[in-house]
């Protein structure tokens, strides 16, 4: 799989999938770095919702100690943990500033 152009510039190493089930779970968006996974959900609103969380919550039971944590982006203002295990509201503005540069 080819690296997105945003973990170069972040020098991170990781790889970028997604995950469906065939009764249709899906989670938008899961980062595999070395053993762990992060989960993340992608909404457009400016709130975060109660069945915003349930995909990664399922994905996190189904993981076990791979769960590193999980993240639902969305055009909010406030960063705040929303759910167990480790679920958190982030908005999206801080994830696409420039990174600083490295010295």
């Amino acid at each position: 799989m080819k690296r997105s152009k945003w973990i170069r510039t972040r020098q991170v190493d990781a790889e970028l999938t997604f995950y469906r089930t065939r009764s249709g779970m899906e989670v938008d968006l899961l980062i595999e770095t070395g053993k762990d996974l992060i989960g993340v959900e992608v909404k457009s609103r400016e709130n975060t919702a109660g069945k915003d969380i349930g995909s990664l919550q399922a994905l996190a039971e189904k993981l076990g100690k791979r769960w590193r944590g999980g993240m639902v982006v969305y055009r909010g203002r406030t960063i705040s943990r929303i759910a167990e295990p480790d679920i958190w509201a982030v908005p999206s503005w801080p994830l696409f500033q420039p990174a600083e540069p490295r010295r």
